[in-house]
């Protein structure tokens, strides 16, 4: 029987993985963090609407407010990955809010860092994110149809965030692309510096977002190694994040 021919299957991984995408897509934009705190983890998009030039193509007036995400990711729950929840469904801690709170203080440091230096950057005023708090088991699924579709430029170009201060006897790890691209972040600044500088990662991001587009979301995505690897970035892979290589 063909592809095309295939009766529907409600339960099928990947139409489960698109229940959760559509989910966290139809949810309100809030700022970033949030105004309030909130129990749970989960899955969020973060966009931009700002005026800097870098991304333009993603942000008003090109695009409207919350349709072309510029980051996207999830916040396991602690001790999922050791099975210490047991059968609850998520966490009653604020895993998801903390996440988010993480991530706006980066941009924070950064405007911090654009203004003491008279420079045009981010400003955490011009983000704003989706949040979806979610059961653990589907929101790796719903993660790789997200990056999949919109490709996002800080997942698949620039390495998210990059990575959380790494403590004493590790300050020998490389900066990752975003400290390269939006300094700030005081330990991040001590590490050396990564083999693409700010001017090469800014001609990859234009290269990268010339091509976007708004995606077929009925569609399923190549899971290409670009995707795999922004997963990877997230978190290490678990059995259940095997799935996505079948998608």
């Amino acid at each position: 029987m063909s592809d095309r021919l295939k009766p529907y299957n409600p339960l099928d991984r990947v139409e489960l993985g698109k229940s959760v995408e559509r989910a966290l897509l139809s949810r309100p934009l809030a700022p970033l963090p949030p105004k309030e705190s909130f129990a749970g983890a989960g899955l969020y998009a973060i966009y931009y609407v700002g005026a800097l030039d870098l991304y333009q193509p993603i942000a008003p007036p090109v695009r409207d407010v919350g349709e072309i995400p510029i980051y996207v990711g999830r916040a396991s729950a602690p001790g999922a990955r050791q099975g210490a929840l047991g059968l609850q469904s998520t966490t009653t801690k604020p895993a998801l809010f903390d996440r988010l709170r993480q991530h706006g203080k980066s941009v924070q440091l950064a405007e911090t860092y654009c203004i003491e230096h008279h420079q045009l950057g981010l400003r955490l005023e011009d983000f704003r994110c989706r949040y979806l708090v979610a059961d653990d088991i589907w929101v790796p699924l719903a993660e790789a149809l997200l990056i999949g579709h919109y490709r996002p430029v800080w997942n698949v170009l620039i390495d998210g965030f990059g990575n959380h201060d790494p403590g004493k006897g590790r300050g020998d790890q490389a900066r990752s692309s975003w400290d390269m691209l939006h300094p700030g972040r005081a330990w991040a600044a001590k590490r050396p510096a990564a083999k693409k500088d700010a001017d090469q990662l800014r001609r990859g991001v234009v290269d990268h977002l010339s091509k976007v587009k708004a995606p077929d979301l009925d569609a399923v995505p190549a899971v290409d190694e670009s995707v795999t690897e922004a997963m990877l970035e997230e978190e290490g892979l678990t059995p259940l994040e095997m799935l996505i290589r079948d998608l």
